[in-house]
């Protein structure tokens, strides 16, 4: 709380100045239809309204811009949340409201309350509300905020468990959906994979398997572009093509084996070799410490938490790290497979540093050692056991 207040304070807020950014009605509707809650936003308004016997009490949902997406509550507090801007489009961060529940849970990524006169601003501390964030169960990345707000002379003590609960239904709600239209992509499209010889994947726009054939399936594979060949560790080198909503992946060249070269001299990169092909992509220097350090931890691999631990010195960054390996997964494809996260069978991976011991193997790190950022005189190969793999002389 002092920590937001400081920011704002500094950032020029004025607490006597409450005056939300609104969006345009059109930017407002772009967000509500391409949010994932959109698909549980009904659901979450109507056990809101069977659940809350307070009549002064309103549930908004948020982006994770802070942006009110979709509201709830009676028609008596509504009128006086439109007295308060708190409307959809109205943007509620930091930046736009200074301290609420909801810009905390954007930089804290937990449950929050704020009560009365913890507000920044003049105009709210007559207020208090409570606010949840919800994680896209798929990636673990902030897809949404669901708060509540009432009178502060009325603070229900269950308010902040209310609002934990609703985002947990909202949570529950993506996945859901997720998983119905992985059922429906296999009932519109797999009979694609029938007739096809060798291992062939079924996945959604974004990658997601919903049908396999011949081979052990990853739960995603990065987002297929047509006829752009991308590597799937344990098929091979594989084409997309649409069928339906989603691709047909199939293989159209040997599975194994698949060197990754990983360069941190400079910039770093990754390139990955197989089939008589290869590509390369550019990584941020967080991806190129993680990909150290899962190499390290060989067949093991290691949890969010301990991953964590390991790069942030505490277990309390999971999410942060869910974040960082969904994209990452999405940079690499399926080089790296998860529970735990390690590298798929059968990839080996090279690592080129500026450093003079060019021919040395990188050692495994201690149970309980920090990290080496990337850079440091780590070279060598690492592989995972399973199918063969190059090694570079």
């Amino acid at each position: 709380m002092a920590a937001s207040w400081r920011r704002v304070s500094a950032a020029g807020a004025r607490a006597d100045q409450h005056a939300p950014v609104h969006l345009e009605t059109s930017d407002v509707e772009i967000r509500q239809a391409a949010n994932p809650l959109a698909v549980g936003v009904e659901r979450l308004q109507q056990i809101f309204a069977d659940s809350a016997d307070d009549s002064e009490l309103m549930m908004g949902v948020f982006d994770a811009d802070g942006v009110l997406l979709w509201r709830g509550g009676t028609q008596r507090w509504l009128d006086v949340a439109d007295t308060l801007e708190l409307v959809e489009g109205s943007r509620w961060d930091e930046q736009s409201t200074a301290t609420t529940a909801v810009s905390l849970v954007m930089t804290e990524h937990r449950s929050i309350r704020v009560f009365g006169t913890e507000h920044y601003n003049h105009a709210l501390q007559s207020l208090y509300c409570a606010a949840a964030p919800v994680h896209d169960p798929r990636t673990g990345v902030l897809t949404g905020i669901v708060g509540l707000a009432g009178p502060a002379t009325a603070v229900q003590p269950s308010s902040t468990a209310f609002a934990t609960s609703l985002a947990a239904l909202g949570e529950h709600e993506i996945a859901a959906a997720h998983a119905r239209s992985l059922a429906e992509l296999r009932r519109s499209a797999g009979a694609s994979l029938t007739g096809i010889r060798g291992p062939a994947l079924l996945v959604d726009r974004d990658g997601w398997v919903a049908d396999s054939r011949g081979c052990s399936s990853p739960a995603a594979v990065a987002a297929p572009s047509e006829d752009v060949p991308q590597f799937v560790p344990g098929i091979g080198s594989c084409i997309a093509q649409p069928v339906g909503t989603g691709w047909l992946l199939r293989r159209v060249g040997p599975a194994n084996p698949i060197v990754a070269s990983l360069d941190l001299r400079g910039e770093p990169s990754l390139t990955v070799e197989g089939d008589g092909d290869e590509w390369r992509t550019v990584l941020t220097r967080r991806h190129a410490q993680i990909l150290l350090l899962l190499a390290e931890a060989g067949d093991s691999g290691l949890t969010s938490a301990r991953l964590s631990r390991l790069i942030f010195g505490d277990t309390g960054h999971t999410v942060t790290v869910r974040a960082e390996m969904s994209r990452l997964r999405r940079a690499v494809g399926a080089l790296i497979t998860s529970r735990p996260y390690r590298l798929a069978p059968g990839v080996t991976l090279h690592v080129a540093t500026d450093q003079p011991d060019q021919g040395a193997v990188i050692d495994r790190a201690p149970a309980d050692a920090a990290p080496a950022p990337p850079g440091t005189p780590h070279v060598g190969k690492h592989r995972r056991r399973g199918s063969p793999a190059h090694t570079h002389p």
